[in-house]
């Protein structure tokens, strides 16, 4: 064999050795950032419905070791406490009829200071409360886009026997109607622009203003989004 291509072939075993290794490298730096991202596993139940959306992750991201169940929902930015009880959860928050319940590892908690490990489990739910055991939620959902962010945000209340989509919007405290009463003109004190509309969508399909007298159903999410005119 002749030298040079001796050279080559050390060459070659150098190249596979050094990538090989390069590889490996990278293989173990991604396994121990995504170790390191994760946190307790989390939950939103409205009813039937999970309604988590992004918390999963923010409380992942939100995540440190000796971590309290207060501090953790607090850093994470899904839960606004108004003293120890919870006022909204992801921008959701319950009317009259429903409750906040914690559960950690699938058991009801009230102790705010117990120390979350990664491998613990919480799930939020809406639930009836004392007086309304029976209570079924129907979800209004307020949607300002890009926009008017701010105004993003969704109200659980009680099902009730003949509610209709005019009647969830009326009772709702944060919808004007125009003349006509078939179409939303004004929702938590905003006119649309004239380049804006609010649009009514159930379960995520439009609806037409002759649809505005349609019976509700229990597990319904009513929304209201401001779209492009």
């Amino acid at each position: 064999m002749s030298t040079r291509l001796l050279w080559r072939l050390l060459l070659g075993v150098i190249i596979i050795w050094t990538a090989g290794g390069c590889a490996a490298d990278l293989g173990n730096g991604d396994s121990g950032s995504a170790a390191g991202s994760q946190g307790p596993a989390f939950s939103l139940m409205i009813g039937d419905a999970e309604r988590s959306g992004s918390s999963a992750r923010q409380v992942g991201e939100a995540y440190m070791h000796g971590i309290s169940l207060m501090e953790l929902l607090k850093s994470s930015g899904i839960v606004t406490f108004e003293g120890n009880e919870i006022k909204e959860v992801n921008r959701i928050s319950l009317t009259g009829g429903f409750e906040w319940e914690i559960q950690l590892n699938g058991k009801k908690t009230s102790n705010w200071n117990a120390g979350i490990s990664r491998d613990d489990s919480i799930t939020i739910v809406a639930l009836p409360d004392a007086y309304h055991k029976d209570a079924r939620p129907v979800i209004l959902t307020v949607n300002g886009g890009s926009g008017q962010l701010e105004l993003t945000h969704s109200y659980v209340y009680p099902y009730t026997d003949d509610l209709t989509v005019r009647g969830l919007l009326k009772n709702s405290g944060i919808v004007a109607f125009d003349e006509s009463g078939k179409t939303v003109a004004q929702v938590l004190d905003y006119s649309p622009l004239t380049t804006e509309r609010w649009k009514l969508k159930l379960n995520g399909k439009g609806l037409l203003d002759s649809g505005i007298d349609m019976k509700l159903r229990p597990q319904d999410e009513l929304e209201i989004a401001l779209v492009p005119r």
